[in-house]
């Protein structure tokens, strides 16, 4: 729980003797020199809740317009403000009788249909991980996958997937290929989702690699690649957040014969980028961990170990289909920036508890931002965020 969180659970706490309140006024605060849109601010729902005496609450702006929310699995209020550089906003919670429903900004499945891939996706970009029936395969694809959309779309994910795991599509490939081959392929391009038919693509190749962004121990500066996950749970869907967990089998790295690895998984609604927070047990301590994205070509990288950050700019399968901006953030500072094993990494460590919390993610040069520039411009304000996040007074 950070700092800030703390202190409007301290402020709650010594207002819930005043519990059945008509509304809550809250001060949302930007000390940085840039606007705050897209992010997300977080309150203990427990306790607010308890404060106005509801079981469900919702909140409005200074104008009186809803904004959405959402209570998460572990029971945060969430919800996006709008805060100008170095002013403050404010807005008000009400108690209700019901839970307010909002449209899906963030959303995820696991899709047993197409090898127990979990994707997931919010309003700009969109993932997956390889799950059990892809690694009983036999198919070395270590890392996260990355489907490219166009934001003005929605989620999308359903729609790629849909002709791609209806079992009549295939009857009719098979069909068609006793007839003509050539037949056949020509009418997989019309609905394969490797194909941008104007809502996205996947277009990204993850292969035996770290893809866009999968942490790993480093043992003797070999990149011991995890294999896909065993199992996988999904703790929020929307409309505001996606969490999910997953949790790897146990494997040997270097004299460690039983590393068990699990990671979370949060994505946000705004936000090019997901948050994971890995865990080992079995390791001992002390052991690099890196994470990254593979090299493809000569393309120049970001190796920024003072500000936290690795960036490149992937140059995707097919000639016309745009640049993967990839990127990596370490809000706690990293040993180091480097390339090795045929990847750009940051290298650190595990804190005191096994763990290491990061971000990864990606944008299209072919959405917003064009340029490895231009994005890794917008990884350093992320940073700062990160640094300096919303904080949410509560007024007596």
């Amino acid at each position: 729980m950070s700092d800030k969180l703390i202190a409007a659970v301290a402020a709650i706490l010594l207002l819930t003797a005043c519990s059945g309140r008509n509304s809550i006024t809250l001060t949302v605060d930007n000390p940085l020199d840039f606007d705050r849109t897209g992010e997300m601010a977080e309150l203990p729902a427990d306790s607010v809740l308890k404060l106005l005496g509801s079981e469900y609450c919702y909140i409005t702006d200074s104008d009186g317009n809803e904004v959405p929310s959402q209570i998460t699995s572990d029971s945060l209020l969430i919800f996006q403000p709008s805060v100008k550089a170095q002013q403050s906003a404010v807005y008000t919670l009400h108690p209700c009788d019901t839970m307010h429903v909002y449209e899906h900004v963030t959303s995820g499945r696991l899709y047993p249909e197409r090898a127990d891939d979990l994707a997931w996706e919010n309003d700009l970009v969109g993932f997956r991980a390889y799950g059990p029936a892809t690694q009983a395969k036999g198919e070395k694809a270590y890392g996260y996958d990355i489907f490219f959309k166009y934001p003005q779309h929605g989620l999308v994910l359903e729609r790629l997937y849909a002709p791609e795991t209806d079992p009549a599509t295939w009857v009719k490939v098979d069909s068609l290929r006793r007839i003509d081959p050539a037949m056949a392929e020509d009418f997989i391009k019309t609905f394969s989702y490797h194909i941008d038919h104007g809502l996205g693509m996947d277009c990204y190749a993850v292969g035996p690699t770290l893809g866009a962004g999968v942490a790993a121990i480093l043992d003797n500066d070999t990149i011991s690649m995890p294999w896909c996950y065993d199992k996988a749970e999904i703790l929020d869907n929307g409309p505001l957040r996606f969490t999910a967990r997953l949790t790897f089998a146990p494997r040997t790295i270097g004299n460690d014969t039983a590393v068990i690895e699990q990671r979370k998984i949060t994505l946000d609604a705004g936000s090019y980028l997901n948050r994971c927070t890995v865990s080992y047990e079995g390791i001992r301590p002390g052991k690099s961990i890196v994470a990254g994205v593979p090299r493809r070509d000569d393309s120049p990288a970001v190796l920024d170990a003072d500000n936290g950050i690795v960036a490149y700019a992937d140059p995707t399968q097919g000639p016309d289909n745009g640049k993967a901006l990839l990127g990596i953030a370490w809000p706690g500072g990293i040993k180091s920036a480097r390339e090795t094993d045929g990847h750009i990494v940051g290298e650190s460590m595990t804190d005191s508890d096994g763990k290491l919390t990061y971000y990864w993610g990606f944008t299209w040069s072919k959405t917003d931002i064009a340029t490895l520039t231009e994005w890794n411009d917008r990884l350093i304000q992320v940073q700062k965020a990160f640094s300096s996040p919303l904080s949410v007074a509560i007024e007596d």
